[in-house]
């Protein structure tokens, strides 16, 4: 009886607690697109968020893995994205708008509409809301990019685009 009272208020609270993790993880488990060239990129929501400055937002930081010799479709995202290439290369190429990337040493350029460059590690992007772009993992090795995005939060993460 003893051992009821003094465990008796801590069962609610771990069923709680352990509610609370699935529920958690559930929700930071997004899936990419469904789509024959991008089922084997792994979209891992390492954090998010629903800024109360930002209404309708949503506010998430990704790391994107992409195996070798996969081509993302061109694609818009509902809000802005930057991104950082942690491991390996990426052939990226803006289809409409610009986008503007920073090289590891620091070094800025514009990437415009119709432009393919290679992303290194060290090199980041900064990608406006509604801008047509690709990537390609044309490499022997996997693509990791670390990004950060303010998404409206009632629309896909990325939004395919038919070829022009």
């Amino acid at each position: 009886m003893q051992l009821l009272k003094k465990f008796g208020s801590f069962f609610p609270l771990m069923t709680l607690t352990l509610l609370g993790t699935v529920e958690i993880a559930r929700c930071q488990t997004t899936p990419p697109p469904v789509n024959a060239r991008t089922q084997s990129v792994t979209r891992e929501v390492l954090a998010s968020g629903y800024p109360s400055d930002a209404q309708g937002r949503i506010l998430e930081l990704v790391r994107y893995t992409i195996p070798s010799g996969v081509k993302l479709p061109p694609h818009t995202h509902p809000g802005m994205q930057i991104g950082r290439v942690e491991f390996g290369t990426l052939t990226y190429t803006v289809v409409r708008g610009a986008a503007k990337i920073i090289r590891a040493n620091r070094s800025e350029e514009t990437l415009q509409a119709g432009q393919t460059t290679l992303l290194k590690v060290g090199d980041s992007l900064i990608e406006p809301g509604g801008m047509v772009h690709y990537g390609k993992n044309e490499s022997a090795s996997i693509v990791i990019l670390l990004n950060a995005s303010l998404f409206d939060a009632k629309r896909p993460k990325a939004i395919l685009t038919a070829p022009k």
